[in-house]
Protein backbone atom coordinates (compact mmCIF):
# COMPACT_ATOMS: atom_id res chain seq x y z
CA UNK A 1 0.00 0.00 0.00
CA UNK A 2 3.14 2.24 0.75
CA UNK A 3 4.03 1.62 -2.58
CA UNK A 4 0.46 2.17 -4.41
CA UNK A 5 0.94 5.53 -2.21
CA UNK A 6 3.80 6.54 -4.07
CA UNK A 7 4.28 5.13 -7.34
CA UNK A 8 0.42 5.35 -7.79
CA UNK A 9 -2.25 8.25 -9.33
CA UNK A 10 -2.14 11.52 -7.31
CA UNK A 11 -4.42 10.81 -4.56
CA UNK A 12 -7.32 13.28 -3.58
CA UNK A 13 -6.68 16.65 -1.27
CA UNK A 14 -6.24 15.95 2.14
CA UNK A 15 -8.52 16.73 4.70
CA UNK A 16 -7.64 19.87 6.60
CA UNK A 17 -8.06 20.10 10.71
CA UNK A 18 -10.86 21.96 10.85
CA UNK A 19 -12.91 19.85 8.50
CA UNK A 20 -11.93 16.75 10.91
CA UNK A 21 -12.61 18.46 14.15
CA UNK A 22 -16.44 18.31 12.81
CA UNK A 23 -17.60 14.68 12.98
CA UNK A 24 -21.04 15.34 11.70
CA UNK A 25 -19.79 16.79 8.69
CA UNK A 26 -17.02 14.24 7.99
CA UNK A 27 -18.93 11.09 8.71
CA UNK A 28 -20.95 10.85 5.38
CA UNK A 29 -17.48 11.71 2.97
CA UNK A 30 -15.90 8.78 5.17
CA UNK A 31 -18.44 6.84 5.01
CA UNK A 32 -18.78 7.19 1.26
CA UNK A 33 -14.74 6.24 1.24
CA UNK A 34 -14.96 3.33 3.55
CA UNK A 35 -17.92 2.01 1.31
CA UNK A 36 -15.97 2.32 -2.13
CA UNK A 37 -12.68 0.68 -0.62
CA UNK A 38 -14.50 -2.28 1.16
CA UNK A 39 -16.37 -2.56 -2.36
CA UNK A 40 -13.45 -2.67 -4.29
CA UNK A 41 -11.35 -5.16 -1.68
CA UNK A 42 -12.98 -8.56 -2.82
CA UNK A 43 -11.35 -7.76 -6.18
CA UNK A 44 -8.03 -6.28 -5.75
CA UNK A 45 -6.66 -7.16 -2.23
CA UNK A 46 -3.57 -5.64 -3.17
CA UNK A 47 -3.12 -2.58 -4.58
CA UNK A 48 -2.02 -4.07 -8.10
CA UNK A 49 -0.13 -1.34 -9.23
CA UNK A 50 3.21 -1.18 -9.15
CA UNK A 51 3.02 -5.02 -8.81
CA UNK A 52 1.77 -5.11 -12.12
CA UNK A 53 5.18 -5.04 -13.72
CA UNK A 54 5.71 -8.63 -12.35
CA UNK A 55 3.51 -9.87 -14.74
CA UNK A 56 5.62 -10.54 -17.27
CA UNK A 57 7.79 -12.73 -15.67
CA UNK A 58 4.96 -14.60 -14.33
CA UNK A 59 3.45 -15.11 -18.01
CA UNK A 60 6.55 -16.42 -18.91
CA UNK A 61 6.08 -19.56 -16.91
CA UNK A 62 2.55 -19.77 -17.64
CA UNK A 63 3.62 -19.75 -21.32
CA UNK A 64 6.67 -22.46 -21.03
CA UNK A 65 4.41 -24.51 -18.43
CA UNK A 66 1.03 -24.96 -20.88
CA UNK A 67 3.27 -25.42 -24.06
CA UNK A 68 5.07 -28.74 -22.17
CA UNK A 69 2.22 -30.15 -19.72
CA UNK A 70 -0.91 -28.96 -20.98
CA UNK A 71 -2.82 -32.08 -19.54
CA UNK A 72 -1.86 -30.40 -16.02
CA UNK A 73 -4.34 -27.64 -17.10
CA UNK A 74 -7.44 -30.23 -18.57
CA UNK A 75 -5.99 -30.15 -22.07
CA UNK A 76 -4.88 -33.47 -23.31
CA UNK A 77 -2.98 -31.04 -25.63
CA UNK A 78 -1.99 -27.17 -25.79
CA UNK A 79 -4.30 -25.88 -28.63
CA UNK A 80 -2.26 -23.77 -31.57
CA UNK A 81 -4.34 -21.07 -31.09
CA UNK A 82 -3.97 -20.93 -27.16
CA UNK A 83 -0.07 -21.35 -27.80
CA UNK A 84 -0.52 -18.14 -30.17
CA UNK A 85 -2.22 -16.05 -27.98
CA UNK A 86 -0.34 -16.40 -25.15
CA UNK A 87 2.83 -15.94 -26.72
CA UNK A 88 1.86 -12.57 -27.79
CA UNK A 89 0.34 -11.31 -24.61
CA UNK A 90 3.89 -12.30 -23.00
CA UNK A 91 5.59 -10.41 -25.65
CA UNK A 92 3.40 -7.42 -25.46
CA UNK A 93 4.33 -7.32 -21.81
CA UNK A 94 7.70 -7.15 -22.22
CA UNK A 95 7.34 -4.68 -24.75
CA UNK A 96 4.84 -2.51 -22.03
CA UNK A 97 7.84 -3.07 -19.68
CA UNK A 98 10.01 -1.90 -21.64
CA UNK A 99 7.56 1.81 -22.42
CA UNK A 100 7.36 2.01 -18.27
CA UNK A 101 11.34 1.85 -18.13
CA UNK A 102 11.34 4.54 -20.74
CA UNK A 103 9.02 6.94 -19.26
CA UNK A 104 10.60 7.22 -16.24
CA UNK A 105 13.49 8.49 -17.89
CA UNK A 106 12.37 10.83 -20.95
CA UNK A 107 8.82 12.20 -21.33
CA UNK A 108 7.00 9.97 -24.22
CA UNK A 109 5.25 10.85 -27.18
CA UNK A 110 1.33 11.56 -26.91
CA UNK A 111 0.38 8.26 -28.58
CA UNK A 112 2.86 6.39 -27.06
CA UNK A 113 1.79 7.32 -23.81
CA UNK A 114 -1.61 6.92 -24.11
CA UNK A 115 -0.59 3.06 -25.36
CA UNK A 116 1.95 2.86 -22.37
CA UNK A 117 -1.26 3.76 -19.85
CA UNK A 118 -3.50 1.30 -21.84
CA UNK A 119 -2.09 -1.69 -21.47
CA UNK A 120 -0.93 -0.77 -17.65
CA UNK A 121 -4.87 -0.54 -17.31
CA UNK A 122 -4.59 -4.01 -18.62
CA UNK A 123 -2.28 -5.63 -17.00
CA UNK A 124 -2.91 -3.86 -13.89
CA UNK A 125 -6.42 -5.95 -14.11
CA UNK A 126 -4.69 -9.28 -14.93
CA UNK A 127 -2.54 -8.90 -11.77
CA UNK A 128 -5.50 -7.98 -9.47
CA UNK A 129 -7.48 -11.12 -10.91
CA UNK A 130 -4.48 -13.56 -10.29
CA UNK A 131 -3.85 -12.51 -7.33
CA UNK A 132 -6.95 -12.73 -5.82
CA UNK A 133 -7.50 -16.25 -7.81
CA UNK A 134 -4.40 -17.52 -5.59
CA UNK A 135 -5.03 -15.99 -2.67
CA UNK A 136 -8.55 -18.40 -2.57
CA UNK A 137 -6.86 -21.10 -3.52
CA UNK A 138 -4.56 -20.51 -0.91
CA UNK A 139 -7.58 -20.66 1.58
CA UNK A 140 -8.58 -23.77 0.03
CA UNK A 141 -5.22 -25.25 0.35
CA UNK A 142 -5.25 -24.05 4.24
CA UNK A 143 -7.87 -25.83 4.65
CA UNK A 144 -7.81 -28.97 3.49
CA UNK A 145 -3.93 -29.34 3.30
CA UNK A 146 -3.18 -32.32 0.75
CA UNK A 147 1.15 -31.63 0.69
CA UNK A 148 3.25 -32.48 4.04
CA UNK A 149 5.95 -30.33 3.11
CA UNK A 150 6.63 -26.71 4.37
CA UNK A 151 5.55 -24.07 1.63
CA UNK A 152 2.92 -26.88 -0.17
CA UNK A 153 -0.46 -24.75 -0.09
CA UNK A 154 1.12 -21.56 -1.70
CA UNK A 155 2.54 -23.50 -4.44
CA UNK A 156 -0.46 -25.46 -4.57
CA UNK A 157 -2.27 -22.58 -4.92
CA UNK A 158 -0.39 -20.96 -8.07
CA UNK A 159 -0.71 -24.53 -9.81
CA UNK A 160 -4.30 -24.21 -8.81
CA UNK A 161 -4.35 -20.60 -10.46
CA UNK A 162 -1.98 -21.95 -13.35
CA UNK A 163 -4.93 -24.06 -14.28
CA UNK A 164 -7.35 -21.58 -14.37
CA UNK A 165 -5.44 -19.08 -16.48
CA UNK A 166 -9.12 -18.71 -18.58
CA UNK A 167 -11.24 -17.82 -15.78
CA UNK A 168 -8.34 -15.38 -14.69
CA UNK A 169 -8.63 -14.09 -18.35
CA UNK A 170 -12.24 -13.39 -17.86
CA UNK A 171 -12.07 -12.14 -14.17
CA UNK A 172 -9.35 -9.65 -15.84
CA UNK A 173 -11.83 -8.01 -18.73
CA UNK A 174 -14.47 -8.07 -15.36
CA UNK A 175 -11.58 -5.97 -13.30
CA UNK A 176 -11.02 -3.89 -16.51
CA UNK A 177 -15.02 -2.89 -16.82
CA UNK A 178 -15.38 -1.58 -12.79
CA UNK A 179 -11.70 0.01 -13.19
CA UNK A 180 -12.37 1.56 -16.51
CA UNK A 181 -15.79 3.09 -14.88
CA UNK A 182 -14.17 3.89 -11.62
CA UNK A 183 -11.98 6.11 -13.64
CA UNK A 184 -14.88 7.72 -15.12
CA UNK A 185 -16.57 8.20 -12.09
CA UNK A 186 -13.75 9.79 -10.59
CA UNK A 187 -13.55 12.42 -13.28
CA UNK A 188 -17.15 13.44 -12.97
CA UNK A 189 -17.72 13.32 -9.33
CA UNK A 190 -20.97 14.65 -9.23
CA UNK A 191 -22.29 11.55 -11.46
CA UNK A 192 -24.84 8.90 -9.74
CA UNK A 193 -22.67 5.97 -11.21
CA UNK A 194 -20.23 5.59 -7.53
CA UNK A 195 -23.45 3.83 -6.50
CA UNK A 196 -24.04 1.80 -9.81
CA UNK A 197 -19.99 1.20 -9.37
CA UNK A 198 -20.45 0.00 -5.56
CA UNK A 199 -23.21 -1.88 -6.16
CA UNK A 200 -21.78 -3.47 -9.16
CA UNK A 201 -18.70 -4.69 -7.22
CA UNK A 202 -20.99 -6.08 -4.01
CA UNK A 203 -23.05 -7.92 -6.38
CA UNK A 204 -19.75 -9.35 -7.71
CA UNK A 205 -18.19 -9.98 -4.38
CA UNK A 206 -17.91 -13.52 -4.62
CA UNK A 207 -16.83 -13.80 -8.24
CA UNK A 208 -12.94 -14.06 -7.34
CA UNK A 209 -13.89 -16.83 -5.21
CA UNK A 210 -16.29 -18.77 -7.79
CA UNK A 211 -13.52 -18.59 -10.47
CA UNK A 212 -10.67 -19.93 -8.05
CA UNK A 213 -12.95 -22.53 -6.83
CA UNK A 214 -15.75 -23.63 -9.56
CA UNK A 215 -14.81 -25.83 -12.86
CA UNK A 216 -17.02 -24.33 -15.52
CA UNK A 217 -17.21 -21.84 -18.09
CA UNK A 218 -17.12 -18.05 -16.47
CA UNK A 219 -21.18 -17.72 -16.81
CA UNK A 220 -21.59 -20.85 -14.88
CA UNK A 221 -18.95 -19.30 -12.35
CA UNK A 222 -20.43 -15.91 -12.30
CA UNK A 223 -24.23 -17.77 -11.32
CA UNK A 224 -21.76 -19.57 -8.84
CA UNK A 225 -21.10 -16.51 -7.08
CA UNK A 226 -24.50 -15.22 -7.03
CA UNK A 227 -25.32 -18.87 -5.06
CA UNK A 228 -22.75 -17.99 -2.79
CA UNK A 229 -24.17 -15.09 -2.11
CA UNK A 230 -26.94 -15.77 -1.45
CA UNK A 231 -26.22 -18.46 1.21
CA UNK A 232 -23.43 -16.57 3.14
CA UNK A 233 -26.21 -13.24 3.09
CA UNK A 234 -26.76 -13.37 6.47
CA UNK A 235 -22.63 -13.55 7.95
CA UNK A 236 -21.59 -11.44 5.23
CA UNK A 237 -24.11 -8.91 5.84
CA UNK A 238 -23.28 -8.58 9.86
CA UNK A 239 -19.76 -8.55 8.76
CA UNK A 240 -20.13 -5.79 6.85
CA UNK A 241 -21.79 -3.67 9.42
CA UNK A 242 -18.71 -4.23 11.55
CA UNK A 243 -16.34 -3.88 8.80
CA UNK A 244 -17.78 -0.48 7.31
CA UNK A 245 -17.92 1.02 11.55
CA UNK A 246 -13.80 -0.18 12.11
CA UNK A 247 -13.06 1.13 8.51
CA UNK A 248 -14.63 4.39 9.09
CA UNK A 249 -12.93 4.88 12.38
CA UNK A 250 -9.32 3.46 10.45
CA UNK A 251 -9.93 6.38 7.87
CA UNK A 252 -10.57 9.14 10.28
CA UNK A 253 -7.24 8.03 12.38
CA UNK A 254 -5.22 8.09 9.49
CA UNK A 255 -6.56 11.08 7.93
CA UNK A 256 -6.28 12.74 11.34
CA UNK A 257 -2.06 11.79 11.60
CA UNK A 258 -2.03 13.32 7.88
CA UNK A 259 -3.23 16.16 9.12
CA UNK A 260 -1.46 16.83 12.09
CA UNK A 261 2.10 15.84 10.22
CA UNK A 262 1.13 18.05 6.91
CA UNK A 263 3.66 20.95 8.18
CA UNK A 264 6.25 18.11 9.37
CA UNK A 265 8.42 16.18 6.61
CA UNK A 266 9.91 14.35 9.75
CA UNK A 267 6.42 13.35 10.76
CA UNK A 268 5.04 12.68 7.22
CA UNK A 269 8.01 10.15 7.13
CA UNK A 270 6.67 8.53 9.96
CA UNK A 271 3.28 8.58 9.51
CA UNK A 272 3.32 7.47 5.91
CA UNK A 273 4.17 3.80 6.37
CA UNK A 274 2.88 3.97 9.80
CA UNK A 275 -0.39 4.42 7.87
CA UNK A 276 0.05 2.26 5.09
CA UNK A 277 0.80 -0.92 7.92
CA UNK A 278 -2.24 -0.13 9.37
CA UNK A 279 -5.06 0.08 6.38
CA UNK A 280 -3.05 -3.06 5.07
CA UNK A 281 -3.61 -5.65 8.40
CA UNK A 282 -6.98 -4.01 8.26
CA UNK A 283 -7.51 -5.26 4.92
CA UNK A 284 -5.94 -8.24 5.31
CA UNK A 285 -8.20 -9.45 8.17
CA UNK A 286 -11.45 -8.56 6.87
CA UNK A 287 -11.12 -9.99 3.48
CA UNK A 288 -9.67 -13.40 5.02
CA UNK A 289 -13.08 -13.13 7.02
CA UNK A 290 -14.98 -12.63 4.23
CA UNK A 291 -13.61 -15.24 2.09
CA UNK A 292 -13.92 -17.99 4.64
CA UNK A 293 -17.66 -17.01 5.38
CA UNK A 294 -18.20 -17.28 1.41
CA UNK A 295 -15.93 -20.92 1.21
CA UNK A 296 -17.66 -22.26 4.65
CA UNK A 297 -21.66 -21.21 3.96
CA UNK A 298 -21.35 -20.66 0.13
CA UNK A 299 -20.84 -23.86 -0.83
CA UNK A 300 -23.24 -27.50 -0.28
CA UNK A 301 -19.88 -28.94 0.34
CA UNK A 302 -16.20 -27.58 1.04
CA UNK A 303 -14.23 -26.88 -2.38
CA UNK A 304 -11.63 -29.37 -2.80
CA UNK A 305 -7.91 -28.15 -2.69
Amino acid sequence: MLLSTVFGDTPRAPYSLPQLTDWQEMILPLARDALAHLATLPHAWLPPWPLACLVPVVLVFLTIRIWRWPYRYGERKAVLEQKVVLFIVTLVSFAWLVLEGSSLRRMLPEGVEATKLGLRYIFTAITAAGMQVWLVRFLIAWENPQETEVGGDAAAALEHTFARWQGVACLAGFNLLWMSWRWWQLSTPQSVGAWWWVELLLLFAALPAAVAAVTGTFWQQGAAALRILWRAAVPLFLLSITALAVFILALYTVEMGRAECAESPFWRMIEQPLSALVLAMLDCWLLLTALLLMLRFGFSRPPSA
